[in-house]
């Protein structure tokens, strides 16, 4: 499992470690939860999480962890994702199963291919948000909410 300040630049690798722990077990998303839970109640940890308030996109790395203070102005219907896929590389045959929760595209590797009709693949169902900065807010209460 990743340790150090991997849980900041690589969260995936993070969750990714719980899945392969727990397979496809329901305890496998509340073991993510809580060690998240536990690394931001360490010392000074949500100082070390960038806000997508204040530093530009181009300086994130994709996929980091990050925090964003905002309003929601609307919800989009559910969308339907692959909550855990299957992959088939096609020189072995090997399977593997891959979590799809917080990605937007399902991950395979250069000689893997996805096995859309495998048994063990899960579809699930997210709620989706339009999010915008919140308005009018003064620049002293930035500064109490981000410290």
């Amino acid at each position: 499992m990743p340790c150090g300040e991997d849980w900041l630049s690589h969260p995936l690798g993070i969750v990714q470690g719980f899945f392969a722990q727990n397979g496809v077990s329901p305890d496998w998303e509340k073991k993510v939860i809580e060690y998240f839970k536990e690394k931001l109640k360490e010392n000074n940890a949500p100082k070390w999480v960038p806000s997508l308030n204040e530093v530009p996109l181009h300086y994130l790395k994709p996929n980091s962890f990050v925090k964003f203070r905002c309003m929601i102005q609307d919800m989009f219907d559910p969308e339907f994702y692959m909550g855990v896929y299957e992959t088939v590389n096609q020189n072995t045959k090997a399977r593997v199963l891959h979590f799809g929760k917080y990605r937007d595209i399902a991950e395979c590797g250069p000689q893997q291919e996805l096995d859309l009709n495998s048994p063990r693949s899960t579809t699930l169902e997210r709620q989706t948000f339009y999010c915008v900065p919140v308005p009018g807010e003064s620049t002293w209460v930035k500064e109490i909410s981000f410290t």
